[in-house]
């Protein structure tokens, strides 16, 4: 196992949430692992505190 550093939590993160359901050679990933990983990649990142009262659309193009 590789050692546990904030990099590689950071890089497994990312690849779950740029993964491409259904792609040859990819990780089994569903839409909600996905969701999970890129708001944690949000939140990590300071892009916004959640307080902004804008809301999201999420579009399912498979």
């Amino acid at each position: 196992m590789d050692e546990l550093t904030p990099e590689h939590v950071l890089g497994e993160l990312a690849a779950i949430a740029f993964a491409v359901p259904g792609a040859d050679n990819a990780l089994p990933v569903k839409v909600a692992d996905k969701l999970r990983a890129l708001e944690l990649l949000y939140k990590h990142l300071g892009l916004g505190d959640g307080q902004s009262g804008e809301g999201v659309v999420i579009v399912d193009e498979g």
